[in-house]
């Protein structure tokens, strides 16, 4: 049975807003990093999806299929089937269709919970309950990549979870340009509303100056929730990324293209 997270998620997480808390965020990028250089001659864009709920297939990758794009979904395997503030979540017979659509499956926590606060056993033994539950659902493909529930992140974190993946994906918006931190990759959110604004002004950049920025979502419906945004901005992204001619990879084939053009 899956976990059942509905009264937990009906109040959406909020991290510490202590001083030491806030010193140690701010701290965290410069700490335990994992660095690749490179130099593009072309902008490379990452479609991901977080948890995810159902409408990020329904009004999201089926769009991006449109456009001959796959994305990459960090999935919490604990949410399969649970409704919560992003509307209904995926079912498990969606992870193997996703993937035979060519899309990536990557890593989240089972739970959907803050990692920071657990022991390293208790990290790794959540870690690998939801690489365990997506094989169980059908996910053949490798789980190479990962995102930080919430954003949540510490030194501590990043050093641990750097050997059981390529690579670990934050909530910071920004775009990378010749260089990238394969423990804390950065991402800009697709939500409702000035973040949008800032996305978009991110993705007009790539047009000048090439690099690799990876986009981030939730529930895109009619109504969304704080963490996502409509159909009609979802395409309004989709038509602003065609026109920077970027190559848009899911982030297993962006980090190899990446690689591919790395400098010392």
């Amino acid at each position: 049975m899956p976990l059942d997270l509905t009264l937990k998620n009906a109040h959406p997480y909020e991290p510490s807003k202590s001083l030491v808390a806030k010193i140690a965020r701010r701290l965290v990028p410069f700490q335990e990093r994992r660095d690749v250089r490179f130099k593009l001659d072309k902008p490379v864009v990452s479609f991901t999806f977080d948890d995810f709920p159902r409408s990020a297939i329904e009004n999201g990758s089926d769009l991006l299929e449109k456009q001959g794009w796959n994305a990459t979904f960090y999935v919490a395997a604990g949410l399969r089937d649970v409704f919560n503030h992003h509307g209904q979540q995926f079912a498990a017979e969606d992870l193997p269709a996703l993937e035979a659509r060519g899309h990536e499956i990557a890593g989240h926590s089972f739970g959907h919970i803050d990692l920071t606060y657990l022991s390293q056993t208790a990290l790794i033994a959540e870690i690998n309950r939801n690489k365990k539950a997506l094989r169980a659902m059908g996910v053949n493909g490798p789980i190479d990549n990962f995102a930080y529930p919430f954003g949540a992140v510490s030194a501590l974190l990043k050093k641990t979870l750097a050997g059981q993946f390529k690579t670990l994906r934050g909530i910071t918006p920004a775009t990378h340009v010749n260089k990238a931190d394969l423990n804390g990759l950065k991402s800009a959110p697709v939500f409702s509303g000035a973040k949008l604004d800032h996305t978009m002004t991110l993705i007009e950049g790539l047009k000048s100056q090439p690099g690799w920025l990876t986009l981030f979502a939730h529930d895109i419906r009619d109504t969304p929730s704080e963490w996502g945004c409509t159909p009609e901005e979802f395409t309004a992204i989709i038509e602003a990324v065609k026109n920077t001619g970027a190559l848009v990879l899911p982030i297993q084939s962006a980090i190899q293209h990446v690689e591919s053009n790395r400098v010392d």
